[in-house]
């Protein structure tokens, strides 16, 4: 249960196909669910809610702030998890966190594996068909050091980082750089999107009250939504 003067964290993560949700008291994961299923987060993300309030005893209104992934990653995805995300901070009157899906992914990556030897480079990637990821370059710090791009990966992407020292590539993108490279210093991490990893940059973020506008808050798709067209006849 939670006490009067923790800092409570509603954590909803949709930025892929993983649909994720937990609460955090204090920086500490206390209840959590998540399902990996093609477009499934509108219809399992209130359940999910429900579900990690009731195991923690804590009603909506008394949670200090919901958390969100603002992308990038799947443009449907996003924005199911921000429009929910936005309701109950309306309605519960609770502001509203923004964390970066690379970020929070480069958090888990060395969740399971041993750590290199330090200073090492950590590339979370997002997978965006075809050879295309939506990634970053991040440091053991979990700093972020380029801009999010969406790129296509060949056998010379990275090559820079690579020659300099050891890189850990994860996230559901990584599989397909893996296909394409051989060097003695990447070393591939299963990884993906989870609402747990965005506990600690959010219990920051809390702390100096940076708070994203609910009214004006949007997803980072990073590239436009293209709509699929139909090959059945209109007529």
């Amino acid at each position: 249960m939670r006490k009067s003067n923790s800092i409570c964290l509603l954590l909803i993560e949709t930025s892929t196909e993983v649909c994720s949700v937990a609460l955090g008291i204090d920086g500490i994961i206390v209840s959590q669910r998540e399902i990996k299923e093609h477009k499934a987060h509108a219809r399992v993300i209130p359940g999910f809610i429900q579900e990690v309030l009731n195991e923690a005893s804590v009603e909506i209104k008394n949670c200090s702030a919901v958390v969100v992934s603002e992308g990038p990653g799947s443009y449907t995805g996003l924005r199911v998890g921000v429009s929910v995300a936005k309701g109950i901070c309306y309605g519960a009157n609770i502001p509203l966190i923004a964390v970066g899906s690379l970020e929070l992914i480069a958090r888990l990556s060395l969740e399971n594996c041993s750590t290199p030897e330090a200073p090492y480079r950590i590339v979370p990637m997002i997978d965006a068909r075809r050879m295309e990821v939506y990634t970053a370059i991040f440091d053991e710090n979990y700093k972020q050091l380029t801009k999010t791009e969406a790129h296509i990966l060949t056998g010379d992407s990275f090559a820079e980082i690579l020659s300099a020292g050891k890189v850990v590539f994860t996230g559901d993108g990584a599989d397909k750089f893996k296909s394409v490279i051989d060097h003695p210093n990447a070393i591939f991490v299963d990884g993906y999107a989870s609402a747990r990893g965005m506990i600690l940059p959010a219990m920051d973020k809390y702390k100096r009250s940076e708070f994203a506008d609910v009214a004006y808050f949007e997803p980072f798709y990073l590239k436009d939504f293209i709509a699929g067209v139909s090959k059945r006849s209109l007529l």
